[in-house]
C-alpha cells in the first residue's frame, strides 16, 4: 500500500483499530447468520504518543492489512513503525499495574454488597439548609468533586482504556504478555467471584439522600466504554491466556447486564430520554445484543434510531435541540452526542440499517450536525451556547476523524481531523460525558 495511505491512516487517524480480524463475526439472527465487520471502539495513539481517540469503528480487514505491512514491509514505513511503537510502549507501561477491582472502594452502597458499582451525582452539593445537608440539591452546574472519593468509575474506565491497549498490542505481536496481562484484568474486574462487580448499575450516581441512595437512571451512561470491552475480547480470544471458561464466563455478564439494561426501571428510564442518554444507552444495548448474537435487539433498536432520537434531537440547521442548552458544556454535549449518533450509524450498517443517510423532511440528519458543529470544533466560529470550560479534545478529535473515515472523498472533514490532531490532547478523562 502507498505511503500516502498509511498517512493518512496512521498519522491522521491514529493507528487502526478494530474488532476480530481473522475471523468475521457471525451475528445470528432467529437461525439466520449475517457475516459482518466486528464493531470495535478503541483508543489509538498517533506517532507523537498522544491520544488521538478513545473510539473509532473501523472494518477489521483494515486491520489485518495494517498487520501484514508490518509483517512484510520493506519500505521500512516509518509512520506505521511509530504508531506501533508508541502503541507497545503504553502497553509495556500496564503490564507490571496491578489490576483493580470494584470492591476497594471503602463506601458501601446501599445494597451493602461492594460488588455493586457506586458512584455520587457530579453535580449534586449538600443543601445549605438542612443541618444534614440532606437530601443533595442542583448548584448550577458545578462538579462536586466528592465524586472522588469513590473510585468505581475511574477504576472501571481504567481497566477499560488498558485493556484495549493491551489487546490491541498482542494483535501486533502475539506476544502472549500482553494478552495475559489483558485477561486478568479482565478476570478480576467481572468474572472472579472475591472480586467481579455485578451487572448492574443500579447504584450509579447516586443522590445522596434520595430515593434510598438507589441511584439513578443518569448513571447507566457510565457503562458507555462497556463495550469497548467486547472488542477486546475479540482481539485476545484465540490466545493462550483467554479460556473457554473466560469466553463463556463474559458472555453470562454480559448477559445479565443486557438483560438489567433492558428490564430495569432505570433501564427503561434511560431509554426514553431523547439526549445524549438515550443515544449512549442504545450504544451499550446494540453493541451487547451484537455481542450475544442477539440481532433481534439490537435491529429493534437501531430502526428506530432515525425517528427515536435523530428527528428529535437535530434541528434543520443541524444543532442538538437537547445539548446547546447546557450549562457550561453545551458544544462538549453536542460532539458528545454526534459521536453516539455515529458509533450507532456504524452499527446499523452491519444490519442493513442506514443511519447515515437518514434525513428528516426538514433535511436534519447525522452530516448536517456535523457540518453544523465544524466550524465551531476547529475554532473558526465563536460558539453562540454556552461552553464556560476548555473542550474535551478527545472526543472532539474522535469525532473528526470518524467523519474522515466515513466521509474520505470529502476533504474538508479529513482536513479537519489532521488539524485537530496535531494539537495535544488531554489523555484524562472526562467526568462526565
Amino acid at each position: 500500500m502507498s505511503a500516502v495511505f498509511w498517512t493518512e491512516t496512521f498519522l491522521v487517524l491514529g493507528s487502526i483499530i478494530s474488532g476480530t480480524v481473522a475471523n468475521p463475526i457471525s451475528w445470528a439472527d432467529e437461525g439466520k447468520k449475517i457475516n459482518a465487520s466486528s464493531v470495535t471502539h478503541t483508543p489509538i495513539l498517533i506517532s507523537n504518543g498522544k491520544i488521538l481517540s478513545r473510539a473509532l469503528l473501523l472494518d477489521p480487514s483494515m486491520l489485518f492489512a495494517a498487520k501484514r505491512v508490518l509483517q512484510n514491509d520493506t519500505n521500512n514505513d516509518r509512520v506505521l513503525q511509530t504508531s506501533i511503537e508508541q502503541l507497545l510502549s503504553q502497553a509495556n507501561s500496564f503490564v507490571s499495574l496491578r489490576p483493580t477491582s470494584v470492591i476497594e472502594k471503602d463506601e458501601i452502597p446501599s445494597s451493602g454488597d461492594k460488588h455493586d458499582f457506586l458512584s455520587l451525582a457530579p453535580y449534586r452539593w449538600p443543601d445549605p439548609r438542612e443541618p444534614d445537608g440532606l437530601p443533595y440539591v442542583r448548584s448550577g452546574g458545578k462538579l462536586n468533586p466528592e465524586v472522588y472519593s469513590i473510585p468505581d468509575k475511574k477504576n472501571m474506565d481504567d481497566m477499560v482504556y488498558r485493556v484495549k491497549i493491551l489487546s490491541l498490542a498482542y494483535y501486533f505481536t502475539d506476544d502472549p504478555q500482553y494478552a495475559s496481562k489483558a485477561t486478568e484484568l479482565l478476570r478480576v474486574w467481572f468474572l472472579n467471584n472475591s472480586t467481579g462487580m455485578h451487572p448492574n448499575l443500579q447504584y450509579a450516581e447516586v443522590v445522596r439522600g434520595e430515593n434510598n441512595n438507589d441511584g439513578t437512571m443518569r448513571g447507566i451512561l457510565h457503562g458507555k466504554y462497556l463495550p469497548d470491552v467486547i472488542d477486546s475480547i475479540r482481539l485476545i480470544k484465540h490466545s493462550p491466556s483467554w479460556s473457554n471458561q473466560d469466553q463463556q464466563g463474559m458472555e453470562l455478564w454480559f448477559n445479565k447486564y443486557l438483560d438489567w439494561l433492558i428490564h430495569s426501571d432505570h433501564g427503561k428510564e434511560e431509554r426514553g430520554q431523547h439526549n445524549n442518554h438515550g443515544t449512549w444507552y442504545r450504544v451499550q444495548v446494540s453493541a451487547i445484543a451484537l455481542f450475544l448474537n442477539k440481532t433481534g435487539i439490537a435491529r429493534s433498536l437501531l430502526h428506530d434510531v432515525g425517528d427515536e432520537l435523530i428527528a428529535r434531537q437535530i434541528e434543520p440547521d443541524g444543532s442538538l435541540r437537547f445539548e446547546i442548552s447546557r450549562k457550561n458544556s453545551a458544544l462538549d454535549y453536542s460532539t458528545f452526542n454526534v459521536l453516539g449518533l455515529f458509533r450507532l450509524a456504524s452499527m446499523g450498517e452491519h444490519l442493513g440499517i442506514d443511519l447515515w443517510n437518514y434525513r428528516t423532511p426538514e433535511g436534519a440528519g447525522l452530516q448536517k450536525a456535523l457540518d453544523y458543529l465544524l466550524p465551531f470544533l476547529l475554532d473558526k466560529e465563536a460558539w453562540p451556547h454556552s461552553q464556560t470550560k476548555p473542550i474535551d479534545r478527545k472526543n472532539m478529535v474522535d469525532l473528526l476523524c470518524r467523519a474522515a473515515i466515513h466521509y474520505p472523498d470529502n476533504q474538508s472533514y479529513v482536513q479537519a481531523c489532521k488539524s485537530a490532531s496535531t494539537k495535544d490532547i488531554n489523555v484524562a478523562l472526562s467526568f462526565p460525558p
